[in-house]
């Protein structure tokens, strides 16, 4: 049995360290309480889906120790790009030892991953000209998205990674492709914002930022490998 966990929002900054606890005591050590979570319950064989925000590095260089903490964690990992990441080009692979982004197939075929970053609808009263560019990148996630849907259709679980909680625009490219469950970061405890029902749209979406799971991966789902 394979299982399939998930957690976003890693916030790493090994190479220029960031104190996260200025978010809240909660973070503090949180890539401590994040390794010692994950080693505690993931086999070599699970999945650890990760969907967004893995470093605060702006470029690949300054990511690279955390690349390296993250491929040391046990289970094959997976991931996508978060609004941080600007040290990832969302149209490169990440091309990590270790790591996998998307699309990923698991090995027996079963399992089938598809991740975007995704984005947020324009602000209310926000000018003609923000409103056109925002219409354009989320156009351009959708499309992205598409792509990386269509490499897994032949999967029976498929799964989606998106950083922000997805757009009403993703639920028919979703459906339409057969995604049970689609996993998001982005909203955190000090946050205005509140994660989706999660039964949205027709889809289990479930929001794995980090600390609104106290640093510990959530459970997905269990796979029994063929």
């Amino acid at each position: 049995m394979r299982r399939i966990w998930a957690l976003a929002d890693t916030h790493l900054s090994f190479a220029k360290p960031k104190p996260m606890d200025i978010f809240g005591e909660h973070w503090r050590d949180h890539p401590a309480k994040i390794e010692a979570a994950c080693r505690a319950v993931i086999e070599p064989n699970d999945l650890l889906l990760i969907p967004g925000d893995l470093s605060w590095a702006l470029r690949r260089a300054g990511a690279e120790p955390d690349l390296a903490w993250l491929a040391a964690l046990p289970g094959i990992k997976v991931l996508c790009k978060g609004n941080h990441d600007y040290w990832w080009d969302s149209d490169k692979s990440l091309d990590y030892p270790g790591l996998h982004d998307t699309p990923y197939i698991s090995d027996d075929g079963q399992v089938g991953v598809a991740g975007t970053r995704g984005w947020e609808l324009p602000e209310p009263g926000c000018t003609e000209l923000k409103k056109a560019q925002c219409e354009k990148i989320i156009a351009r996630e959708v499309v992205r998205l598409s792509k990386r849907l269509d490499a897994i259709a032949d999967c029976p679980v498929k799964i989606a990674l998106i950083h922000y909680p997805p757009l009403d625009v993703f639920a028919p490219l979703l459906k339409v492709h057969g995604v049970q469950t689609l996993l998001y970061g982005h909203l955190h405890l000090n946050g205005k914002d509140y994660p989706l029902p999660e039964k949205w749209q027709g889809i289990r979406a479930l929001c794995v930022a980090a600390d609104r799971l106290n640093f510990a991966p959530r459970l997905v789902a269990s796979v029994l490998i063929i």
